[in-house]
Parts: C-alpha cells; sequence; structure tokens
C-alpha cells in the first residue's frame, strides 16, 4: 500500500495583540473596575494600569487587549465617554508613540484655532473656587474653560487654567499678572506645554552710591554670588 501523505496544518492565526487606551481614570480607580466595564463586551486578554510608585495609586490610565478585532471595536464604540469610578473615561486605539505626538500635535493645533489661548494662573488661595476664578477672567472676555487641579485627596493645589480667546487672553494677563484675588497675588501668563520651562527673564539693575574706586571686576564678583550675571557696566 502506498504511503499516506500527511495533511498540511494550516497556520495558527496571529493572536489578536491591539492595546485600547483609556485615559481620564480616576486616581482612586482600580483594575476590578475596569475589568468589570469591559468584560461586558468580550473576553479580556490583557489589561495593564499602571500605578504612582509613591502612592501606588493609578497614574490616571490604562490600557486593555480584547480577546479580538470585534470586541475591540465594540469596547471602544460603547465604553468611550462613560463614566467609570466617578470620572469621564476616554477609550481609543493604543497608537505608537510616533503617532500619538503626531495626532497631538495636529489636536493642538486644532484647538488653538478653536479654543484660543490656555493661561496659567499660580499662587491661588486654596479657597478660591472656580466659580470666583472664573468671573476675575470673565471682566477680559468669555471664559472658555476653566480648571483647578486637585491631588489624590480632592484639595486644591493652588493653581488653575483658563481658557480664552487669544486676544482676550493677552488683555486678562496684563490686567490681572501681579493683581490680588482672595488676598493672594495671583501669577498670570501664558500656559506653557508640559516639560517646557519659561526662559528666564533678564533683569537690568541699578546700582548707586558706588566708590569712584570701584571696578567692573569687582562689582560682577560680587553680584555673581547670587547668579550669572549677563553684563556688567559702569559709566565713566
Amino acid at each position: 500500500a502506498e504511503p499516506v501523505e500527511a495533511a498540511e496544518e494550516a497556520p495558527a492565526a496571529p493572536a489578536f495583540d491591539t492595546a485600547i487606551y483609556i485615559g481620564n481614570i480616576s486616581f482612586m480607580a482600580v483594575e476590578s473596575e475596569l475589568r468589570a466595564a469591559f468584560s461586558e463586551y468580550g473576553t479580556i486578554a490583557k489589561i495593564q494600569m499602571p500605578l504612582d510608585r509613591n502612592t501606588s495609586r493609578s497614574r490616571g490610565f490604562a490600557f486593555v487587549t480584547m480577546s479580538n478585532a470585534e470586541e475591540h471595536a465594540a469596547a471602544i464604540e460603547n465604553l468611550n465617554e462613560t463614566e467609570v469610578g466617578g470620572r469621564t473615561i476616554y477609550v481609543s486605539e493604543s497608537l505608537p508613540k510616533d503617532k500619538v505626538a503626531e495626532n497631538k500635535k495636529k489636536y493642538q493645533s486644532q484647538k488653538k484655532q478653536k479654543w484660543g489661548s490656555k493661561i496659567y494662573v499660580g499662587n491661588l488661595n486654596f479657597q478660591t473656587s472656580m466659580e470666583d476664578l472664573n468671573a476675575a477672567f470673565a471682566e477680559y472676555g468669555e471664559v472658555m474653560d476653566c480648571f483647578i487641579p486637585t491631588d489624590y485627596d480632592g484639595n486644591p493645589r493652588g493653581f488653575g487654567f483658563i481658557q480664552m480667546a487669544e486676544e482676550d487672553a493677552v488683555k486678562a494677563i496684563e490686567g490681572l499678572n501681579g493683581t490680588e484675588l482672595d488676598g493672594r497675588t495671583l501669577n498670570v501668563n501664558k500656559s506653557l506645554p508640559k516639560g517646557t520651562k519659561a526662559t528666564p527673564k533678564q533683569v537690568k539693575l541699578y546700582v548707586g552710591n558706588l566708590s569712584w574706586g570701584t571696578e567692573e571686576e569687582a562689582l560682577q564678583e560680587l553680584f555673581e554670588e547670587y547668579g550669572k550675571v549677563v553684563d556688567c557696566y559702569i559709566p565713566t
């Protein structure tokens, strides 16, 4: 009898491995809350919720991988902008870092055109409410958004953000920076992108009543104890 050739096995289909990104998660959220929400739309293959190393609480975002493309799509469609743990979560495709950066740049550009400028308000009184802050800025134009961040325990962190049209934002910064609100002197300026530091301002100082024999080198050395001297000049 002729030998029977064994039937070739079809290659196994690659496992579905596309993650879902979940943002704006409550810092008090636990993994079981996300698992309960996503399991309504299929089988969860993997779930990752990074924790803060100091507090062991949620860092505000997570990743979930469903077992197939259909469940993946259903979870995104049904859970985006729903409430989990008292916060509205934002659910979307998890993209490569370079794609995320590209999308973020486009989003920021569109947001600026639509929403104008974001203003940082520092040195707020911890008792100042969003209503109080909104009212102060409303004198300079329409306030599109007002937000005062809180810590893990819900306490104000002493600063806030205001969104206004570009022209109104300029007027508000000029009018409110250095003024008082609820007994505190406000620090008001353009909000910089995360990770960006403001360029230090150079300040010109007048030094009077110098001895006639004082040399520029001696004067510069004296001031360098307090920081870098950009220029030192003694008129003759």
